[in-house]
């Protein structure tokens, strides 16, 4: 028997052909960043408008996990607050919910309506499950208007183990992956929020 130069490659190698293009591919649809709320969005909301302040951002926490409440949950993380603390720090100069910042909410059942995840005073409960992952859904704010959204499961291990420093990173930088990288955005008559 003669072997033939039009030999085909073997399964395995097919495979991993295939595997090697559609991994990268399902993670790309999957949307591993924030999602853009197109109801309010304004000409000002890209990534290079957002960046720049991203890194200074007051980060308004809400909910907690295990024994560490809102407050405690807010010491953990650079620019952390909670608008009791905020209030405090400004000498009531300014409330928290007019300015541009992140709102974090940290292991709650039940996440607010898109509506009011900037609210001045989202109404969220708090987990009641001894789960090992913890929700955590954070929210590009201006003011009172929801720009970017995005969320993931952390494991309290996580937590423990690399700290809430990194994982807000992490979630930041989903947040501006999320944005339009164009100079220009048009708002859409219809959204994906």
């Amino acid at each position: 028997m003669k072997a033939s130069l039009k030999a085909r490659p073997a399964r395995g190698v097919r495979a991993s052909f295939v595997a090697m293009i559609l991994i990268p591919l399902a993670l790309f649809l999957a949307g591993c960043s924030g999602t853009m709320q197109t109801r309010s969005v304004t000409q000002d909301d890209t990534y290079y408008h957002w960046k720049p302040q991203m890194e200074t951002l007051p980060i308004e926490v809400h909910g907690g996990i295990q024994q560490l409440g809102s407050d405690d949950m807010a010491k953990l993380i650079p620019y952390g607050t909670t608008p009791r603390q905020y209030a405090a720090t400004t000498d009531g100069q300014g409330k928290l919910a007019t300015r541009p910042r992140i709102v974090l909410y940290v292991g709650t059942d039940q996440n607010p309506a898109r509506e009011t995840y900037c609210d001045a005073f989202p109404v969220v409960q708090p987990a009641t499950t001894g789960d090992a992952a913890v929700h955590m859904v954070a929210a590009l704010c201006d003011g009172p208007r929801l720009v970017d959204l995005t969320a993931r499961d952390v494991q309290s291990v996580s937590i423990q183990n690399q700290g809430m420093v990194s994982i807000m990173k992490s979630m930041k930088r989903r947040l501006l992956f999320g944005l339009n990288m164009n100079e220009e955005v048009e708002p859409a008559e219809y959204g994906n929020g």
